[in-house]
């Protein structure tokens, strides 16, 4: 019990650390639209605006939203006065009905939230600001539906053709001799068979240019299957995708991060061992 409390707490920190979302899309097939707007300043008109773009929304990305659901998707409006302005809130949420773990009682419950906000003076014309907020909270909720939704088959990695098209190494004693002669870090990456984890990793992270060009910029970039290819078993935590930065003197690995991290995770991870360097 107290490992368990123990990984749900680091859970909850890396996500607030990273401010990525505890919220998951995958599998929302079918929502009952909903709109609601309260406070003077947002017109009751922009309901129908709102709706138009939610049904728009829905229907780009195939999901269902004709007639009645348990599962809603729900934007609300509300305003605060600050200082002399207002500030907008608007909400963009689904909700749910779920059973509890313990007796399988039904409530109601939210799967996925996004806030967005702005002030508006006494005076402005919120149209623009209210379009632009509420825009970039749909493009946001789309981008993630897409990337959770894509299927990703269980495939064996071929990191060999990865490799030569990235220009990384796919062999260890080789990178390191590299390593030593330009003083530079290795990056390995270490991959399996049958790692569906990996592949994302390597589609949807590391074949960004923006990232590669921080990799190949800092870093002797490796990528090996532990399953076949040679390397210290030190390095080897069962877990996979697992990338360890390596000292190019001591060939000590002196970071790792385990599993799975979204671009702009990564992104962040990479820009934060080169600041500390």
């Amino acid at each position: 019990m107290k490992l368990n409390k123990i990984l749900l707490l680091v859970f909850f920190t890396n996500i607030l650390l990273n401010a990525s979302t505890i919220f998951t899309l995958s599998g929302v097939n079918k929502v009952y639209l909903v709109v609601e707007i309260s406070g003077k300043t947002i017109p009751k008109s922009y309901k129908s605006m709102i709706m138009e773009n939610l049904q728009t929304m829905t229907d780009d990305l195939k999901i269902d939203s004709k007639g009645y659901d348990p599962r809603s998707l729900a934007v609300l409006v509300n305003e605060t006065p600050i200082n002399g302005s207002t500030m907008i809130n608007i909400q963009l949420l689904i909700g749910e009905e779920v059973k509890r773990l313990d007796n399988h009682e039904k409530t109601f419950a939210l799967t996925y939230q996004d806030m967005g906000h702005f002030v508006l003076k006494e005076g402005d014309d919120p149209e623009d600001a209210f379009e632009d907020t509420f825009d970039t909270m749909l493009l946001k909720f789309s981008e993630q539906y897409l990337e959770e939704n894509k299927k990703i088959s269980k495939v064996v990695i071929n990191e060999e053709n990865f490799a030569s098209e990235m220009h990384y190494e796919t062999n260890y004693d080789e990178a390191v001799k590299k390593s030593k002669k330009l003083q530079k870090n290795i990056m390995l990456v270490l991959v399996s068979n049958f790692c569906p984890w990996c592949r994302k990793f390597e589609q949807r992270v590391l074949l960004k240019n923006e990232i590669n060009e921080i990799v190949q910029k800092n870093y002797i970039p490796l990528i090996l299957n532990k399953e076949k290819d040679p390397f210290p078993k030190e390095f080897d935590t069962g877990f996979t995708p697992i990338i360890h930065f390596i000292d190019h003197q001591t060939l000590k690995s002196y970071k790792h991060v385990i599993g799975y991290n979204n671009k702009d995770e990564f992104t962040y991870i990479l820009r934060s061992d080169n600041v500390a360097k």
